[in-house]
């Protein structure tokens, strides 16, 4: 059975901000928005690849956390 790989090559201007010192929190949602695109197409690795094409993050989809719902009466 073939395994899914999603891949996302970053636009210029997420190449901008992942490339500010300051940015940690924006990098790591980015890795978020690409694991998600990737649930979606029932991938189950993805590969992040700057504008030159090098892999700056890559990984596992991890699932997501089972909801407990509650009912209100």
């Amino acid at each position: 059975m073939a395994r899914k790989i999603w891949r996302h090559v970053m636009t210029t201007k997420e190449q901008q901000l992942w490339d500010l010192e300051n940015m940690e929190g924006w990098r790591k949602s980015l890795i978020g928005c690409v694991e998600d695109d990737a649930r979606e197409e029932g991938c189950k690795k993805y590969v992040l690849y700057d504008r030159s094409e090098l892999v700056v993050a890559k990984g596992d989809v991890p699932p997501l956390p089972e909801l407990e719902t509650t009912l209100v009466s």
